[in-house]
């Protein structure tokens, strides 16, 4: 009954890194990821012509002595996985104060330089890192040792033991004076909690001794490359990578761990199918994980986890800039802009849920090297600072996206009052709350950090409270011992492929792979106006859709890749009876789009569906406003009307440049509804759709469902006019595909 050795929940860093080990030691893994892509927070996005990178800022150390390397080399990432050295560790800003911290032996004689007075302290700070680094590398992982010399620990481990009981905040208020010192020391606080009177020391000085040991790098190309690795070493060792399938079940069988039971993100239609292994790996959130048990394992491992605290949120904001902003004098890569009230390290825990027009926040300009993730001439960057989730969860959709607009634009106005004029070379951007880490990671809180690293939740305690109840059942996320951040997981991943290749009786089982039948093959392609294309594939089996629907199609071998993704959301054409799948597009010189027009037919795509919600609603008359490209969702919904003999008024406005660019003008104009209007507007020759055209030419406006659909601004445009004409908002049904 059983097929693999290891069936893994979930493709953040910590999963993989398991999972790749695993594979590279001879056993059969199959990884099942809710999200249509796979990493986790450790991946990108294509907006325009930016890669956006999601989570990474800079990964810490690579250095000699950094616990990880081996880890790395193991996995071969320093052959297949580029990383780039980021010029120094952060620059601080705080009104007219400006610093920057270089890495290693820099670090520690520019400070003293500049605080003389401090020479000591800043001298204990670096030995206590060095000492901290050597009895750990000293100290055995093995469980049987550390609990007989648990009693000798303060002796055997004078550090660890010291640093394990005290917070960050009050050791460094213990030892340091100079209130401006303790912030230089901190200034990246955000990248490990709120609050540093709530972190272990132990972990902080770890963390931030890799940090100025090894300094900071970024995976090139965004760490979407770095996942993208460990998913080849996966496959190449026969392991199976399904993204778009949810586990919702993990099987138990005499308290032990056998299988899990998944479905199809997407499409719900499709029955639950069972898959069975030896081990089952969570890397997922553990909170999560007690809802995938039966009783009485959820209890057991709901009481050992029941009291441990997430850690903080954060927000980003994404942007895309027209100009290298070097020349804007923006030259340093990670860039801390303080709150101006921020006096002392215990003011750091209200600072995080000060108003955005005075929190502390991260500006990190990508461009300062060479990140590969846009074109030349152009930066991308991210403003980050730390949030909750709770600020956001409980906001409707209208107040959710208007909140959303106030923090970006309180945000961005602060940014360029930093840098003067940044503002003018604004091509993009775009936020990410908690509630968007939420959504796309599940992650309890929204956090990517897991558990908050506090004395209490770090360390022995941790291990002891996190492990699993089950047999089989392991943990390998930012929610198991290690922590949060890409190293965190990386360890996580290490250390429970580790322990189960010493603990588990592993089986023996034929090759074999799921089929996956959502992969379909092109069926033909066809130039339909100008620069667009129609592309038709094989249905996936067991596809079921609404009209208006999208789905997200993912080539298998792009044959271009630079800056770009392979994969994009488009809108399903084709009705949901159709035996065929339609897509339109219009051709550009991206990657992605280059690829399509290299493909041939019978090569193989991946489709995800069916998603979004702009449907008919079917309420008195129906309008359809539309613009380019974004026509597509309208075809199938008119296809949907006329089965549904539709006997009200329908009115089709298509904003175009021109009649040659029109999409399925021809079809529209045919179209078979008995009280159907098509108002084409052919922007080259004609004046735009305005107030005075929508009162000349839709009588029925008031008593229609509004639909529109387009880039934001035409949304944002025919939104404003239809509520002035006293439209209710309700009355508007909106796809923004941009």
């Amino acid at each position: 009954m059983k097929t693999y050795n290891s069936i893994i929940i979930g493709s953040g860093l910590g999963g993989l890194t398991a999972g790749a080990l695993l594979a590279l030691w001879g056993k059969k893994v199959l990884v099942l990821e809710q999200h249509y892509q796979a990493g986790g927070c450790a991946t990108a996005f294509k907006r325009k012509d930016f890669l956006m990178e999601v989570g990474l800022h800079e990964i810490d150390g690579l250095h000699e002595q950094d616990f990880k390397r081996p880890i790395m080399e193991l996995l071969g990432l320093f052959n297949g996985v580029e990383f780039i050295k980021i010029p120094e560790l952060y620059h601080i800003r705080k009104g007219g104060f400006s610093y920057v911290l270089p890495e290693g032996k820099q670090a520690k004689e520019q400070l003293i330089r500049n605080f003389p007075k401090e020479e000591k302290s800043i001298n204990d700070f670096f030995v206590t890192i060095e000492k901290l680094y050597k009895e750990m590398h000293q100290m055995s992982r093995s469980k049987w040792f550390r609990r007989l010399v648990h009693p000798l620990m303060p002796l055997l481990y004078p550090t660890i033991a010291r640093t394990s009981r005290l917070t960050a905040g009050e050791w460094l208020d213990k030892h340091f004076k100079d209130e401006l010192l303790k912030t230089i020391l901190t200034a990246n606080m955000c990248y490990y909690t709120d609050d540093p009177f709530n972190l272990s020391l132990m972990y902080f000085l770890v963390a931030q001794g890799s940090y100025l040991n090894g300094g900071g790098h970024f995976v090139k190309g965004g760490s979407q490359a770095l996942s993208n690795y460990l998913v080849n070493l996966i496959e190449q060792h026969g392991g199976q990578v399904l993204t778009g399938k949810y586990a919702k079940e993990i099987l138990i069988e005499n308290n032990r761990a056998v299988g899990v039971a998944y479905q199809d993100t997407f499409n719900r239609t499709i029955p639950m199918e069972k898959v069975y292994a030896d081990t089952v790996i969570a890397n997922a959130a553990q909170p999560n994980v007690t809802q995938m048990l039966p009783e009485p394992q959820r209890s057991a491992l709901q009481k050992r986890i029941g009291k441990l605290r997430p850690a903080c949120s954060l927000l980003s904001v994404y942007l895309g800039f027209n100009i290298d902003l070097r020349e804007l004098g923006v030259t340093h890569y990670s860039n801390v802009i303080l709150n101006k009230a921020l006096k002392s390290l215990k003011d750091m825990k209200d600072d995080a849920h000060s108003p955005w027009s005075e929190r502390s926040f991260t500006f990190v300009n990508y461009g300062v090297i060479d990140a590969l993730l846009c074109p030349k001439g152009k930066s991308f960057g991210v403003i980050c600072t730390t949030d909750y989730l709770a600020d956001w969860e409980e906001l409707d959709n209208k107040d959710y996206q208007k909140q959303k607009e106030e923090v970006a634009r309180t945000l961005l106005n602060r940014l360029e009052k930093e840098y003067p004029t940044i503002l003018n070379y604004l091509e993009y951007y775009e936020v990410a709350t908690p509630k968007t880490i939420h959504r796309y990671t599940l992650n309890p809180a929204g956090t990517a950090y897991g558990y908050v690293q506090s004395i209490g939740q770090t360390g022995p305690s941790r291990e002891k409270m996190t492990a699993s109840p089950v047999r089989n059942l392991y943990f390998s996320s930012a929610w198991a011992p290690s922590g949060g951040g890409y190293s965190g997981a990386i360890y996580s991943g290490f250390f429970t492929a580790k322990a189960m290749n010493q603990a588990v009786k592993w089986g023996s089982y034929t090759p074999s792979k799921i089929e996956d039948t959502r992969k379909v093959s092109l069926l033909s392609k066809e130039i339909i106006a100008d620069n667009t294309v129609l592309l038709t594939f094989e249905k996936p089996k067991g596809l079921t859709y609404k009209a208006g629907q999208y789905a997200v199609l993912q080539l298998h071998t792009p044959q271009y890749t630079h800056l770009d993704m392979p994969l994009r959301p488009l809108s399903m054409v084709s009705h949901p009876s159709q035996d065929t799948l339609k897509f339109a597009m219009r051709i550009s010189n991206s990657a992605f789009k280059r690829s399509i027009m290299d493909m041939s037919v019978d090569d193989q795509a991946t489709i995800f569906a069916p998603m979004g919600d702009f449907t008919l609603r079917n309420k008195g008359h129906v309008v359809f406003f539309a613009a380019g490209i974004g026509i597509t969702p309208i075809v199938s919904m008119l296809k949907e009307l006329e089965l549904q003999h539709f006997i009200g008024h329908v009115t089709l406005c298509y904003s175009c440049k021109n009649e040659s660019a029109a999409a399925f003008h021809k079809d529209l104009k045919q179209c078979s509804l008995p009280n159907y209007t098509y108002l084409p507007v052919f922007t080259q020759t004609q004046k735009r759709i305005d107030k005075t055209y929508i009162s000349k030419h839709i009588p029925y406006l008031l008593d229609s469902q509004c639909y529109i659909v387009g880039t934001h601004s035409f949304v944002k445009e025919i939104e404003t006019i239809l509520l002035e004409q006293g439209v209710h908002r309700g009355a508007i049904v909106k796809d923004d595909f941009n």
